[in-house]
């Protein structure tokens, strides 16, 4: 019988061959797993997406001019809504402006602002901050970027946001947080959000908008009550600092008028641009929400100073409502106006607090007439 065999010097190359082959298979396989199974090492470039209910959502616009770093700017254009002062020569008092605020005060006589809760932290964010999942309970994702429509995602999905390491949501049942990214302009915000004791994120509501838009969501725009996002109209420690708050502000109480209550008065169920209403008062003259409350203008700066004891987040926050007013957005179980959460505003409460509001006389506010503009804004 033949015994085949390969010249030594042959043998030794086939074997050569054969454990490269193997390698280059072994290496092969491995670059298929890392590149299925692997994290991107910056998972908030440029290429990143979320992919929810057939939509992309592309998670990283292009850089804009809030590169570097957006400090105390306003959020949105200035021709906002939220932006643009009252003109005091064409804004008129409403012929039931006394009615509703006998609604507005019906238990209470002052308005509340608590940092401590119920209010959003805020945290400045930038295109290599990583991406945290985020499981939502029930509702879709909502991303209006654009500003014109809503793209929705799946009912309880998870979406991407880039969240930093320590961030948390607000205390209380609102569980409030916003995130801006400094590099893309992108706004993006949650409620009822919750960390597990395995550092696992749950929300009830999340969205992405963009503090270059109006600061008015397109219709389906849920996070709050009015339709819109949670930065919008927040008092943020730096403002106060600076002694000025060049914008509205927003308020809630006990409560803005349902629908049939509004109609029965002859208003709107809520006041454009405004989308949407959560109202729940039936008080005959509670308030739609969108209204613009105020704080006249005739109402001299020591009188303020001497009602607010000196405090400047009062001292700033009454200005405000006589040069931008505050809009209706919200229910509430008190009176109140929002700020940033004490988590990341770390309030001096010789500063700002709950109650420092609490010895403005009630007559010093009214609500605007919806049906005259109260802008220059064209």
């Amino acid at each position: 019988m033949t015994n085949w065999r390969l010249p030594p010097q042959t043998n030794i190359i086939s074997m050569q061959l054969q454990i490269m082959k193997k390698s280059f298979f072994l290496i092969l396989l491995i670059c298929l797993l890392v590149t299925s199974c692997s994290p991107n090492e910056n998972p908030s470039s440029v290429e990143t997406e979320q992919h929810l209910n057939g939509v992309d959502f592309n998670l990283s616009p292009q850089p804009t001019s809030l590169a570097n770093g957006m400090g105390c700017a306003l959020p949105y254009t200035k021709t906002s809504i939220w932006n643009v002062p009252i003109d005091w020569s064409k804004a008129k008092i409403h012929p039931d402006s006394k009615k509703m605020m006998d609604a507005f005060w019906n238990g209470t006589r002052w308005i509340g602002s608590d940092p401590a809760q119920y209010a959003p932290n805020i945290y400045f964010v930038d295109v290599k901050t990583p991406l945290v999942p985020v499981k939502l309970r029930k509702n879709r994702f909502r991303d209006a970027f654009d500003d014109k429509e809503i793209q929705y995602g799946e009912p309880a999905a998870t979406v991407w946001m880039p969240i930093p390491s320590g961030a948390l949501p607000a205390p209380g049942t609102d569980g409030q947080m916003v995130l801006i990214n400094v590099d893309t302009g992108e706004e993006w915000g949650l409620n009822k959000g919750t960390l597990d004791p395995f550092g696992v994120w749950f929300a009830n509501g999340i969205y992405r908008y963009s503090i270059q838009n109006s600061g008015v969501p397109p219709e389906g725009f849920g996070q709050r009550g009015a339709g819109i996002g949670n930065f919008s109209g927040i008092v943020r420690k730096c403002e106060v600092d600076r002694g000025v708050i060049e914008h509205a502000v927003t308020i809630a109480y006990d409560y803005p008028c349902t629908p049939e209550t509004c109609r029965a008065n002859g208003w709107p169920e809520f006041i454009p641009p405004f989308t949407k209403t959560d109202g729940r008062g039936t008080s005959a003259y509670d308030i739609p929400e969108g209204a613009r409350m105020v704080i006249r203008p005739e109402i001299a700066r020591d009188e303020i100073v001497a009602a607010c004891s000196g405090m400047q987040g009062c001292i700033v926050w009454v200005i405000a409502m006589q040069e931008y007013g505050g809009f209706l957005v919200d229910n509430s179980d008190h009176p109140k106006t929002y700020p940033e959460g004490d988590a990341t505003a770390n309030w001096d409460p010789k500063i700002w607090s709950d109650d420092m509001l609490r010895n403005i006389p009630p007559e010093w506010y009214d609500i605007l007439d919806w049906n005259y503009p109260s802008t220059s804004a064209r």
